[in-house]
C-alpha cells in the first residue's frame, strides 16, 4: 500500500493541469485570499511556501511586497505549472520534511490547505523553527471541520482516501504542535471554511 506522501504526489500530479477549476482548487481560493490579506510582509522578505501547488499564493503575496518567493511541492506537475506561470520565482520539487534549507534562513513560511497531508507534522513544525530567522513566522490555513465531521473524516474517510489525507486537526491540536516546538506566540482563529494559524518564533 502506498504511503500518504506518495498518494498525495500521485493525486496532485493528476489534477495539476486543471487545478484552478477543480473542486479542490475552488475550495482553497478562500484560504489563499485570507492568507494573502493577513500575512505581515516586508520588502525583501524570504518567503517559503510549502506544498505551493501552482504558485497562486506566492503570486498574491508578491503583489503586496517585493519578496524572494520560493515554493516547494512533491508534485512534479504542480511545480511545472508554477514555473510556467511565474518564471521570476523559485520553484522546486522537494519534500516538506526535512526542509532542505539552512538554519535561520527564512522570514516567512506558508502552508495552505496541506498540513493535513503531512506524515510527520511535529517533525515539520520542528523544521520550521530551525529554518526561520529570529522573529520569523509560520502561517497555516486548514479546513474548518467541526468536531463531529473531524472525527468521521479522521476515523472513516482519511484512512481509505487515495488523496494523501492523513489527519485534520482541531485548533488546539494545531497550537500544540507549535508550542511543543518552542514558538513564542501562537494564534489560531476560525473564519468560514478555514482555520488559520500564525506562529512567531
Amino acid at each position: 500500500m502506498k504511503n500518504k506522501t506518495e498518494e498525495s504526489r500521485v493525486a496532485y500530479n493528476k489534477i495539476a493541469s486543471e487545478y484552478d477549476t477543480s473542486k479542490e482548487g475552488q475550495y482553497t481560493r478562500f484560504h489563499i485570499k485570507e492568507l494573502s490579506n493577513t500575512i505581515d510582509l516586508n520588502e525583501g522578505d524570504i518567503v517559503l511556501d510549502v506544498a505551493c501547488g501552482n504558485g497562486t499564493l506566492l503570486r498574491e503575496l508578491s503583489k503586496r511586497a517585493k519578496i524572494q518567493a520560493n515554493g516547494i511541492d512533491i508534485s512534479e506537475n504542480m511545480i511545472l505549472a508554477a514555473k510556467m506561470r511565474y518564471s521570476d520565482m523559485n520553484f522546486e520539487v522537494k519534500p516538506c520534511y526535512p526542509l532542505e534549507w539552512s538554519n535561520e534562513s527564512i522570514n516567512i513560511i506558508t502552508i495552505c490547505c496541506a498540513f493535513h497531508h503531512f506524515d510527520n507534522p511535529q517533525g515539520f513544525v520542528n523544521e520550521c523553527k530551525r529554518v526561520l530567522k529570529k522573529d520569523g513566522t509560520v502561517y497555516i490555513a486548514e479546513p474548518n471541520f467541526g468536531a463531529i465531521l473531524r472525527f468521521f473524516a479522521n476515523k472513516f474517510w482519511f484512512p481509505f482516501s487515495k488523496s494523501g489525507d492523513v489527519r485534520v486537526y482541531s485548533p488546539k491540536e494545531l497550537e500544540r504542535f507549535f508550542f511543543n516546538s518552542g514558538f513564542e506566540t501562537v494564534q489560531v482563529y476560525r473564519k468560514d471554511i478555514g482555520v488559520f494559524l500564525k506562529a512567531k518564533k
